[in-house]
């Protein structure tokens, strides 16, 4: 924040909210490295069958509802006490929104570690489990990046980061087709077949929530929110 924008405030004031917007950004790395590591257990049980990674997954939710708590409050706090105002306002905001789409790919990891029990056999099986390493390997590097392009606010970055989200669209699509086959062969296992759509789903959307992170990179540095828009053009849709 600049003396400019703020002319009301001391430099001790000044001092203190850049600590507390410094503090803001580093609870919202530690929750998105919560995050990562938590959708990399649920696929380690999912795909690999390690379970003590998986017993991680399901156990360690709580940390990313912390965290969201924590920095909720502190964004509050911040917008309160200093009345921020411009890109300092949008870097804020894109925080808050960052932190929802990060909860519910938590929500989504312990989920995946839930079910992977149950359908971990039918995966090493038959040929879901190539395309379920293929969309999990997309989705890790969007959210690695995503997080990386958030910190260093690279737009350029970020842009490339949502065209990517195609990718996951059509490894999806592909997979869908194999669970119709699975389940034309295999009528009498419904429900393992809706626990593999669940499966597949939740690692698309995932990506989903990557992709919206990558987007508030470009809010905060444009000042739009871009909802996509260009980056939908001639992507790949996915099957209901």
């Amino acid at each position: 924040m600049s003396d400019k924008d703020t002319p009301n405030l001391t430099p001790h004031t000044l001092t203190r909210y850049d600590d507390d917007l410094g503090a803001l950004r580093s609870l919202l790395m530690n929750m998105g490295g919560v995050a990562e590591q938590h959708f990399d257990d649920a696929l380690a049980y999912l795909l690999d069958g390690d379970a003590e990674r998986g017993r991680v997954a399901m156990e360690q939710d709580y940390e990313i509802d912390r965290l969201e708590t924590s920095i909720d409050e502190l964004a509050i706090h911040i917008i309160a006490r200093y009345a921020p105002t411009a890109s300092d306002l949008r870097a804020i905001m894109a925080i808050v929104k960052a932190i929802t789409d990060l909860e519910r790919i938590g929500d989504k990891s312990e989920k995946l570690a839930r079910i992977a029990e149950e359908v971990g056999p039918t995966l090493q099986s038959t040929s879901f489990a190539t395309h379920f390493r293929v969309m999990g390997r997309i989705v890790k590097g969007m959210m690695h990046d995503a997080l990386d392009a958030f910190v260093r606010q690279d737009y350029v970055a970020a842009e490339e980061i949502i065209r990517r989200d195609t990718h996951v669209n059509h490894e999806y699509n592909m997979v869908h087709d194999v669970l119709l086959d699975y389940m034309a062969d295999n009528p009498n296992k419904g429900d393992l077949s809706l626990r593999m759509l669940y499966c597949m789903r939740a690692i698309e959307r995932i990506g989903d929530h990557c992709a919206n992170i990558a987007e508030y990179v470009i809010f905060q540095q444009k000042g739009i929110d871009t909802h996509r828009g260009d980056a939908d053009e001639g992507k790949e849709r996915t099957h209901i």
